[in-house]
């Protein structure tokens, strides 16, 4: 096995989609995914699992039930609990993400039926 750098700004430009995880790592039992914000999200949960929101580009509000927005800019992270139901909200045009999950984490979590969910690919 090949050890080699991840450049977040080079992944992020392979591709345009928003609201789509791309897979760029794996870590133990851990997926290392990239995504693009526009607007806002599904709210939901994530039963099991916590879920970890890094900004590297752009202005990200997750809106958390009961309790304030967290706000998130480049180079700021939260890790939301599992359980808590929360929703993204972009401030800006495109904002950039960086997730940390559980290895088959879906994005919309308990909220199956959203047209947000999408198939996880590699790049």
């Amino acid at each position: 096995m090949t050890v080699e750098a991840i450049s977040l700004v080079e992944k992020h430009s392979q591709f345009d989609d928003v609201w789509s995880p791309k897979r760029i790592a794996r870590l133990d039992n851990y997926e290392l995914k990239l995504a693009k914000g526009e607007g806002a999200f599904d709210w939901h949960s994530h039963v099991e699992e916590d879920e970890l929101f890094l900004v590297t580009q752009g202005v990200l509000r997750i809106e958390i039930e009961g309790q304030d927005a967290v706000i998130l800019g480049p180079g700021e992270l939260c890790v939301i609990p599992k359980g808590v139901r929360h929703r993204p909200v972009t401030q800006t045009e495109t904002v950039h993400i960086l997730l940390i999950e559980k290895a088959g984490v879906t994005n919309t979590g308990d909220n199956p039926d959203s047209d947000l969910t999408q198939t996880i690919e590699d790049i």
